[in-house]
């Protein structure tokens, strides 16, 4: 015959595993959580990934993409190629944008000072930014289509990614779409009427060239 309190203790338990599917139903675990890395050195994914744009709907400028390599080569639109290195990321041979070890980043190849969150997201100053979920996908940050993808990550070969690198995959992506989507960040207004509209193709987006500068 069972004990009562080893039943209430099973009861408790189940209880206790409900409410943590529950909370992981309503508040999916950051990639922060699902894959820990270090802040510094910015790894390099195992395979092949490749980014381009989500499933939001934007008007994407042509050449929207970006390829990051095991080897740690970066391909940034208009074949203007970089590498990683430590804790940096380089263009030309020269440093574009260093990741310090409290997650802030540094460079020319960003507009405003951004930095990692707890939960993995970059942010600015006034909280806006991105957000990398654990699918690779691209989420704005008190931006437009907030619910949907603004840039999405995947292997070379359609494989399940496995995660690795995500901060680095994350700063890519960051300096893609604050250069040449800069409305899905920062839109023009925060009404539900604004929301959603691309306002992208009213500036002029520098060719990446100029981003390094």
């Amino acid at each position: 015959m069972s004990r009562p309190g080893r039943i209430v203790l099973v009861v408790a338990s189940v209880a206790l595993a409900s409410c943590a599917d529950l909370k992981n139903a309503i508040t999916p675990p950051t990639i922060a959580e699902v894959a820990p890395e270090p802040v510094t050195p910015l790894a390099s994914p195992t395979v092949t990934m490749k980014g381009a744009h989500g499933d939001a709907g934007a008007a994407y400028p042509p050449d929207f993409a970006a390829t990051v390599k095991a080897d740690g080569t970066i391909l940034f639109p208009q074949h203007t190629q970089g590498r990683i290195q430590g804790s940096s990321l380089l263009v030309g041979g020269e440093t574009v944008l260093t990741v310090g070890a409290d997650g802030s980043l540094k460079g020319p190849a960003l507009k405003r000072h951004y930095a990692f969150g707890d939960d993995g997201s970059l942010l600015d100053d006034d909280g806006h930014g991105v957000r990398i979920l654990p699918d690779g996908s691209i989420r704005a940050v008190k931006g437009a289509w907030r619910s949907l993808s603004i840039f999405s990550w995947t292997t070379d070969k359609g494989d399940p990614w496995d995660k690795h690198a995500w901060r680095t995959l994350a700063i890519v992506a960051l300096v893609v779409v604050e250069n040449m989507l800069p409305a899905a960040l920062r839109p023009d207004g925060d009404s539900k009427a604004d929301a959603g509209k691309d306002k992208g193709l009213d500036i002029h987006i520098p060719p990446p060239s100029q981003w390094f500068k």
